[in-house]
């Protein structure tokens, strides 16, 4: 896949919104790069998005490079948004899935933060804002 290939995808169904999840796991999040707008019924989220889809499969270690990108999440449709154990101390949250059942829409974050979005239809929308860039850094999943 191209560098410079930017990623726009939709959700309106559960296999759909599995592939946004794929995309958007390990994303990385500032309490202020999100909100809920009620009246308009959507929530926005800015996040850096590892690119899971670029991984380097180059077998040399040293000469793998990874790649991150700014990255919009919408979605519309929302009625009412709750939060469990959400700490505004917190300077960032760490997106590990996003979810669905039945009238709702979970973002799971590290540390078993969620952020519950009350949904009567899903319409789901991620779109690359930037061009990826470089970094050394690869999400590690430690399982205790």
């Amino acid at each position: 896949m191209s560098i410079d290939k930017k990623i726009k995808l939709a959700a309106s169904k559960d296999d759909d919104l599995d592939i946004i999840s794929y995309l958007c796991q390990d994303a990385i999040l500032s309490k202020e790069e999100f909100f809920f707008d009620k009246e308009k019924k959507i929530f926005v989220a800015t996040l850096s998005r590892y690119c899971w889809e670029k991984e380097n499969t180059k077998s040399n270690k040293k000469d793998k490079v990874n790649y991150r990108v700014v990255c919009g999440l919408q979605i519309k449709n929302v009625n009412d948004i709750n939060y469990k154990n959400y700490n505004t101390n917190r300077p960032f949250l760490n997106l590990l899935a996003i979810t669905h059942k039945e009238n709702q829409i979970f973002l799971h974050f590290s540390k078993s933060v969620e952020i519950i979005l009350n949904c009567k239809k899903m319409s789901v929308l991620i779109e690359d804002i930037d061009i990826p860039w470089p970094t050394k850094l690869k999400p590690n999943h430690n399982v205790k």
